[in-house]
């Protein structure tokens, strides 16, 4: 049996046989080190309803000691959320479009890479994805040592001010800005191009 997604708008841990609501007072920006993979879902969102399953059974097989694996849930991504803690870390991690599942890497506690991926067509695509991560890291790394700097206007992670992040890009997004991010070992960071 399918393990059962949350019924409310939120920042949720999967603790091993349910999802535990954590309330981060901001966006879900993990402090301790690890991997950390975390579900974008909205309720009304059909294709989410459809990756439920196949998310459920990932999650009932998921190696722990690999990382942690989270859900992030609005009504209708952030304009439309009961939980600002949701609606904030939709925002932080750029997420315009569900089902998405985010990928982030945590060292010294910031996030130093961060991948995302929507399209899986079945679950070993989902866990090449999630288990694959340390590999397709390694090959960013080294092609961004190649690169030279990007141009644009930089919001650095090391600052730790989650809150004041979130602003920003919300600001950025409405301005209809083309915002990624840019990670390497030291750190991730947002282009504003």
């Amino acid at each position: 049996m399918p393990l059962d997604i949350p019924a409310e708008d939120g920042v949720y841990i999967y603790t091993g046989n349910h999802y535990e609501r954590i309330y981060p007072n901001g966006p879900f920006v993990p402090q301790k080190d690890g991997v950390y993979m975390i579900y974008f879902r909205n309720r009304e969102c059909p294709g989410c309803k459809a990756f439920d399953r196949l998310w459920s059974f990932f999650a009932e097989n998921f190696k722990r000691d690999f990382g942690t694996l989270a859900i992030v849930q609005c009504k209708n991504f952030f304009y439309d959320c009961y939980s600002q803690d949701a609606a904030d870390t939709f925002i932080f991690y750029l997420v315009l479009a569900t089902p998405q599942v985010v990928v982030v890497i945590v060292e010294n506690g910031i996030p130093i890479y961060i991948e995302r991926e929507m399209l899986f067509e079945n679950l070993k695509d989902l866990e090449d994805f999630v288990y694959g991560v340390h590999e397709r890291r390694k090959l960013a790394e080294e092609k961004t040592e190649q690169e030279e700097e990007v141009e644009g206007l930089y919001i650095d992670f090391s600052k730790r001010n989650w809150k004041e992040v979130v602003k920003q890009l919300k600001e950025l997004i409405f301005e209809g800005k083309n915002i990624r991010e840019l990670c390497n070992e030291k750190g991730c960071k947002i282009v504003i191009e």
